[in-house]
């Protein structure tokens, strides 16, 4: 493993990220307090509507690293060339074949009944909706110029100008609330003028990382095509199964509980937290991912398995800190980021949107495992069943309880425990060709460790109890190094602790020297 590009590309990832959900977080106080009331909720739908349309996208596109990847590390310029541009070209039809819908939601809102928008907000709700289905027709047409960070493992490059982008995007929001009166569509222009920003520098470091792939038209390839989506349609089940389990709620709860558009917003904003956990996640398993692929592509397994196990602990090490500091001090924080929502209620909604990760979290980079050896379509079918499942049980609870919105978080974190830790595991094991219960230890490592900073916030609460952002944040600053420090001896081997060792000593003697 190539620790130093790993901690380059890690850094890069974790600021790009951090500025990002900062950016979310200050975007939904904004909202409902200065936009209106219970509105917060038709962004999180356009975006849902959005990711829908993804997950067909997604047949064509999640498997064009892979193969990208694979081919120029094997020598093979041609071949990677007209997966390349059979990429491009594809997305570019698939954008044209997706416009007319785009163009018949946006025109006729007012007469869908199951969106229920006010009167008073539809005009911006639909300059909203149109400002985001243009930043999808854009990032889909572009995506394909992501693969060269990827392939040649920088991915430092790109996090560096995602990072950038989101600042161009809090400095329009900033400039455009302060000037003229805050409205839903700068929210939707901000994203898509970011969205140009990343998709021209994409294709720069492509000329600069890859000038031997040619895009042309001439190496546009049917076949190509056909091989992508027919590996890549499984995934798009994936994801499928994954937004039933997920995103489903939000739409279901604006349309089939009484109070509409207040739970509609008030699951999205529970849901705001988890989801930025769950974006964290995938940000440090996108870090290891190159070098997952990198690896299979040279043959060389006893690397590929090193390189997986060292990912689990450091997603263990990294991530169940904010998860279990959400299950301590959610209460507090809903409490002064929301004041004029139930704290309680936010807390709920979000521990159970949460929940599944206790077991996932530990276990996330095996869903790479299952792309890069081409057995996607057990796992799309087991997850879309999930899924499915999910979205009956939410049904069912609806009907037959009081529960309200906190259905569908409830119903996806069980039928998501049960699919991580009865299926997952094993499965990837099996695709490895490796021992069945192989990760079920990394499994019991991260519920210690969520468990154990669970207990020690709770404890700190007791003894310094939150009631001030001054507080909040000065706990975050004592409570984030201990758990650290707890992590450091409960997760990390022997090894890894002194190679972490070696990096702080090293970055402390650079700096005394920069002194």
């Amino acid at each position: 493993m190539d620790k130093k590009r790993l901690a380059v590309n890690m850094t890069a990832q974790l600021l790009a990220f951090a500025v990002n959900m900062g950016i979310s977080f200050f975007l939904a106080r904004i909202i409902e307090e200065q936009i209106g009331e219970n509105t917060y909720g038709f962004v999180a739908l356009a975006n849902q509507f959005v990711l829908y349309a993804q997950i067909a996208v997604s047949a064509l596109n999640t498997m064009a690293s892979r193969f990208v990847t694979i081919h120029i590390h094997r020598g093979e310029k041609q071949t990677a060339s007209e997966y390349f541009s059979s990429v491009f070209f594809g997305n570019v039809i698939m954008a044209g074949i997706f416009l007319i819908p785009a163009l018949v939601i946006v025109l006729f809102m007012g007469y869908m009944p199951f969106l229920n928008v006010p009167a008073s907000v539809l005009r911006d709700v639909q300059l909203l909706w149109a400002f985001v289905f243009g930043n999808f027709f854009l990032s889909i047409i572009t995506s394909v110029y992501g693969v060269s960070t990827y392939a040649m493992n920088r991915l430092d490059l790109t996090s560096i100008r995602t990072m950038i982008a989101d600042i161009i995007r809090i400095a329009f929001l900033f400039v455009t609330f302060f000037i003229w009166k805050p409205t839903l569509w700068y929210i939707g222009a901000a994203s898509l003028i970011s969205t140009a920003y990343i998709a021209f520098w994409n294709r720069r470091f492509t000329r600069q990382l890859l000038p031997d792939i040619r895009m042309s038209v001439f190496n546009f390839r049917w076949k190509k095509v056909w091989e992508l989506v027919s590996l890549g349609a499984w995934n798009s089940l994936t994801r499928l199964g994954q937004q039933l389990l997920d995103g489903l709620g939000v739409l279901l709860s604006g349309a089939l509980i009484l109070d509409g558009n207040a739970s509609m917003t008030l699951l999205a904003l529970a849901t705001q937290v988890p989801t930025a956990i769950t974006n964290l996640m995938g940000t440090v398993v996108g870090v290891f991912n190159p070098q997952i692929t990198i690896a299979y592509a040279e043959g060389d397994k006893e690397k590929l398995i090193d390189i997986i196990k060292s990912s689990n602990r450091i997603l263990i090490f990294l991530m169940s800190i904010p998860i279990a500091f959400l299950t301590a001090y959610g209460l507090d924080f809903y409490r002064l980021w929301q004041p004029s929502k139930d704290p309680w209620e936010l807390q709920k909604l979000s521990v159970l949107a949460v929940g599944v990760l206790y077991i996932s979290m530990s276990i996330q980079v095996l869903y790479h495992v299952f792309i890069i050896t081409k057995k996607v379509k057990w796992n799309s079918l087991v997850l879309l069943g999930s899924g499915v499942a999910s979205s009956v049980m939410s049904l069912i609870l609806l009907k037959t309880t009081s529960l309200g919105a906190a259905c569908f978080p409830l119903s996806s974190m069980t039928t998501g425990l049960l699919r991580n830790f009865i299926f997952t595991p094993v499965y990837a094991a099996r695709c490895l060709e490796v021992r069945w219960n192989r990760f079920y230890s990394d499994i019991m490592l991260g519920c210690f460790s969520i468990g154990t900073i669970t207990l020690l916030g709770l404890l700190s609460r007791t003894v310094f109890p939150v009631d001030s952002w001054g507080r909040l944040i000065l706990t975050g600053f004592v409570m984030g190094p201990l758990s650290l420090l707890v992590n450091f001896f409960i997760i990390l081997r022997r090894g890894e602790r002194d190679t972490v060792i070696r990096m702080v000593r090293s970055r402390l003697k650079g700096a005394a020297q920069d002194v």
